[in-house]
């Protein structure tokens, strides 16, 4: 889940260029604040902007090299204040994906402020305009695979947009998460694992979340969107306990 904090500033620089100890040593301090409080959540991205920066370039060319991702940038979709409207997206029949996200925000307490600011330290305009895709669409990915937003939900998200896009954060964060939970609370760890398990082989089978027009879809069905996904029209029940 997207939070209000995420709109912190990361380090202005360009973190590509930065030599790769420096990187992993300013990756991992952020990880370690994340790990030692799990409600700073602007530095899960601190995290993923250093450890993805230096793979930046294979996942770029896999989203300009598809139709769909290209006709994003060059329309330069966004989801943030200036494009979307809660108000408008829950007047929307109940069973659609607007009306499910706008649902999804606003029982978060989000508004789409949250996305207005891009990321910082990263010079290439595209390579910007894909980091603040992934970030506009974070919740739509949680909407769609019925992944929950505590925190046994959110380990399983990474899992599955590991799968999806392939960056390192994601599967650091899927493992640690994992790892952590599996040493603290020993009781749910294996139905943990199967849940991390099942999301990242889900994220392998569906179509790349990350070119899909959201915008597009609004007024389409929840159950509609998840098939043209190539996701379960209705997610399985994790195992996981929802109270756990």
């Amino acid at each position: 889940m997207m939070t209000a904090t995420e709109t912190a500033p990361a380090p202005a620089l360009d973190l590509a260029a930065l030599p790769p100890l420096v990187r992993w040593r300013r990756a991992l301090q952020a990880l370690g604040r994340v790990l030692a409080n799990p409600e700073e959540t602007d530095q899960v991205l601190v995290f993923s902007s250093y450890v993805n920066a230096a793979s930046m370039t294979d996942r770029m060319e896999g989203f300009f090299a598809s139709p769909e991702g290209a006709r994003l940038y060059a329309e330069h979709r966004t989801i943030d204040s200036k494009t979307i409207d809660l108000d408008t997206l829950l007047a929307l029949p109940s069973d659609t994906l607007g009306h499910a996200y706008a649902t999804f925000l606003r029982s978060r307490g989000l508004t789409p402020e949250v996305f207005d600011k891009p990321p910082e330290g990263i010079t290439d305009p595209r390579a910007s305009y894909l980091i603040q895709r992934m970030r506009q669409t974070h919740d739509l990915w949680h909407v769609v695979t019925g992944a929950e937003t505590d925190p046994a939900g959110e380990i399983a998200l990474q899992a599955f947009t590991y799968a999806q896009v392939g960056a390192p954060s994601s599967a650091i964060l899927a493992t640690m998460g994992t790892l952590r939970t599996a040493r603290e609370r020993p009781g749910i760890a294996r139905p943990l694992v199967r849940d991390v398990m099942a999301a990242y082989r889900k994220g392998k089978r569906a179509e790349k979340l990350v070119v899909f027009p959201w915008e597009q879809h609004w007024a389409t069905s929840l159950v509609e969107v998840r098939a043209l996904l190539g996701l379960p029209t209705t997610p399985a029940p994790r195992a996981v306990p929802l109270a756990a």
